[in-house]
């Protein structure tokens, strides 16, 4: 993957953990580069001195210029991106880019959301986005993938999503019997309990995670009526 060489400093406001192995990181972008933050899904470089990662935004673009990361822990590099954003309170970007989610597809219809592990942050952002715009979706599902109950990113935020219109529902795939949610992965749930009032022949669908996780929601997405052309990966 290629994208802009330029990488700016830029000011971190705020960062905490979201789970044990998953950090969150909110930067101010400068006017420049805030304005190259135009659709979800877009992603940006971030540089240290262990080297370069790519990290999709976790939030819709804004006008204030915020901009949020998602960074899993036990990399040299996103190990790195964590401890400069404690010390240094800066970190070296580029400006977004890539193709993002083309959410204006889904206007008029019902959206379904797909996250695996970290894939949780860019479907934050649509989130944001179907909230920010509602009159302009019918039904909203989500299905969010992580291994166990306490994996999961942004439980503060699940219940705003709810209230927004966008149904969460939460796939443990490795939890044990204590766990009361649906288990499995995010294909698999979706599979077995349908898609939550979403009409799949009317549905445009947004999907994050591991390459052969995205692969097989197309497979699941095409054998309950939605075309190919109309599941999108951000990248």
């Amino acid at each position: 993957m290629t994208g802009p060489a330029a990488q700016v400093e830029v000011p971190v406001l705020d960062a905490w953990d979201e789970t044990r192995a998953l950090h969150a990181v909110r930067l101010a972008l400068p006017p420049t580069l805030a304005r190259q933050h135009r659709r979800p899904g877009q992603i940006v470089k971030v540089g240290t001195d262990e080297g370069e990662a790519f990290y999709a935004l976790a939030s819709a673009p804004a006008r204030s210029g915020e901009a949020d990361l998602l960074v899993k822990r036990g990399g040299p590099v996103g190990d790195r991106v964590i401890a400069d954003a404690a010390s240094a309170r800066r970190l070296r970007v580029t400006a977004p880019f890539g193709r993002g989610f083309p959410v204006e597809e889904a206007e008029g219809g019902d959206v379904l959301l797909f996250a695996a592990g970290a894939g949780i942050a860019p479907i934050r952002a649509v989130v944001q986005h179907l909230a920010a715009h509602r009159d302009r979706f019918a039904h909203a599902v989500l299905f969010y993938g992580q291994r166990h109950g306490s994996e999961f990113a942004y439980a503060r935020e699940r219940d705003a999503w709810e209230r927004d219109g966008v149904k969460v529902v939460l796939c443990p795939s490795g939890e044990d019997d204590a766990w009361t949610g649906v288990r499995g992965r995010v294909q698999e749930v979706a599979r077995t309990v349908g898609f939550g009032g979403a009409r799949p022949a009317e549905a445009v669908a947004f999907a994050a995670g591991m390459t052969a996780m995205v692969d097989d929601v197309r497979r699941t997405l095409a054998a309950a009526g939605v075309p190919p052309a109309r599941v999108h990966a951000n990248f």
